[in-house]
């Protein structure tokens, strides 16, 4: 099936971060308000329903069910068919009465079509499809996110949770809008792209971690682990600058890096000097490494799964030390805004709170 990489680790991160519901700084409700999303990321698509709650806090719902990457079926008419049939299912799960679906695409569906392999034929008739399919009980809106938009909209997101856990706002104002805090930073890889966002300025970077999951299938964990390096480093350097983002930063880092930081043992909401996070990333990738050269060939045939925390640490590593030595970072996929109120930072949450909260007025109160 199509299953999260790191599904063991449902619980919510940021324990040791001080922990307050913050209250909206008038009284008046606001009305609610709620927006699904189809996040079409490169290894498989996932449904959120997003709704602001009266008192102006934002809530999640996913689906607990995946399906295929859009760019995996949008090459064949019947496929697609297919596929938006699924699509169908797993939005009655977060929202039965759902009338409008956004379906956003990031690095796979971006990555081919700038390569020619998604050609402006099939994505047109992708969406004639969307258009044109009797059995769509909702609008469909489609949209392919630039580079630049997921990074500014995982910021949004991280910066959003940060702040309603409460460490995020050094005056320790009472407030539930995202403020824009100077030095806070945001660190997201996924499968095709790595991002970052700080102090206004983003960059996505090509680090391609499938890539360097198929090279360790080719060649195993040592040469594998090797040739990605070489290419990672390369893909890194030629678009971020040496001590990035400027010195003091706390980055937040989200998604498959989150995951990795903290199956590393960096979880728990502290944050960790940045110098200190590489080292622990760099021993974390040898204990894997010689972890997989003890299972020997006898281990059974290895998976993508086998490869990819690897990869991504190789990615984050060589992301960290791209950034001044005296930032920290705090590795989280998941926060705890309250009791029985989890959210994880991701691009489909960023635009979901800029559109219920930052677009919204308050309702009037009578």
């Amino acid at each position: 099936g199509f299953l999260p990489l790191f599904e063991d680790q449902s619980a919510p991160m940021v324990g040791s971060i001080p922990m307050r519901r913050l209250v909206a700084s008038n009284s008046s409700k606001l009305c609610s308000s709620s927006m699904v999303i189809v996040d079409c990321g490169s290894g498989y698509s996932r449904v959120s329903n997003f709704y602001r709650s009266e008192t102006n806090l934002i809530h999640a719902t996913k689906s607990g069910t995946y399906i295929p990457a859009l760019h995996t079926i949008m090459h064949c008419p019947e496929k697609s068919t297919e596929w938006l049939q699924q699509l169908i299912d797993i939005v009655k799960e977060v929202d039965s009465e759902a009338t409008q679906v956004l379906l956003g695409a990031t690095g796979g569906v971006r990555d081919l079509i700038s390569s020619g392999e998604i050609t402006a034929k099939e994505v047109e008739r992708f969406q004639e499809l969307l258009a044109t399919t009797p059995e769509l009980p909702f609008k469909v809106h489609f949209l392919i996110l630039s580079g630049d938009d997921e990074a500014k909209y995982e910021f949004v997101s991280a910066e959003y949770c940060a702040n309603q856990c409460g460490f995020a706002d050094a005056q320790e104002q009472e407030t539930t809008k995202t403020a824009s805090y100077g030095n806070l930073g945001l660190l997201s890889s996924g499968g095709m792209s790595s991002q970052i966002f700080v102090k206004g300025k983003s960059l996505c970077l090509p680090t391609e971690v499938k890539k360097g999951n198929k090279m360790g299938l080719k060649h195993g964990m040592e040469k594998g682990k090797a040739t990605f390096h070489d290419h990672a480093k390369e893909a890194i350097e030629l678009k971020l600058p040496k001590n990035f983002g400027g010195e003091n930063v706390l980055y937040l880092a989200i998604e498959s890096l989150a995951g990795v930081g903290e199956k590393a043992g960096m979880g728990g909401g502290v944050a960790v000097p940045v110098v200190e996070a590489i080292e622990i990333l760099s021993t974390f990738i040898e204990k894997k490494t010689e972890e997989d050269l003890m299972l020997g060939e006898g281990a059974g045939e290895r998976t993508w799964r086998s490869y990819f925390p690897v990869m991504t640490g190789i990615v984050g590593r060589l992301i960290l030390e791209r950034l001044h030595p005296d930032s920290k970072v705090l590795f989280a996929r998941e926060f705890e805004i309250a009791e029985d109120h989890i959210l994880k930072p991701s691009w489909p949450l960023g635009h979901a709170i800029e559109k219920l909260i930052h677009e919204t007025v308050p309702c009037t109160v009578r």
